[in-house]
């Protein structure tokens, strides 16, 4: 039931800005590596050009009662270039902070990415996407840690409304 929960209230978090102006919502599957190893899973994903170039994700990974991931990432595409016909790249600057717990242990992160990417809008209300995320922040599990190097890599689609 927790679950279900935290899962509603971070859609309300992102739909709520969707009825104030054009907004992306979609998802993503996101694929990272760091300390802890594998570290993937599903995301929301924010688009709001009345910001422009902005794109928040928010991460919830459940893995067993082993491994816990809440994280959140908020990028501005510095570069956004048309390649060809619906194809665009966009390179970005960002953070992230995430919570982790795996095997008893806590850890809050934080730190820069820069996103690279591509994305394609085959129709007006519908994106692809696919980025990866170069990253590096501090850590804070047991004791500080820096720097914390990372990969963060996605993969989804956005609806426009």
């Amino acid at each position: 039931m927790k679950k279900k929960s935290i899962i509603f209230i971070l859609l309300a978090i992102l739909i709520i800005p969707a009825a104030y102006s054009e907004t992306g919502l979609g998802a993503a599957y996101t694929f990272g590596m760091d300390k802890e190893g594998n570290n993937s899973g599903a995301v929301l994903s924010m688009s709001t050009p009345s910001i422009p170039g902005t794109v928040l994700n928010v991460r919830l990974t459940f893995n067993g009662s082993e491994y816990f991931n809440f994280s959140v990432s908020d990028d501005w595409w510095v570069v956004q270039e048309n390649i060809t016909g619906d194809l665009d790249l966009y390179i970005g600057l960002g953070f992230y902070t995430g919570f982790t717990m795996a095997d008893n242990n806590a850890d809050f992160s934080l730190g820069g990415r820069i996103p690279i990417g591509l994305t394609i809008k085959p129709i007006d209300f519908l994106e692809f996407f696919m980025e990866i995320a170069p990253a590096m922040g501090v850590g804070f599990e047991p004791t500080i840690y820096f720097p914390s190097w990372n990969v963060q890599a996605a993969l989804g689609l956005r609806l426009w409304f």
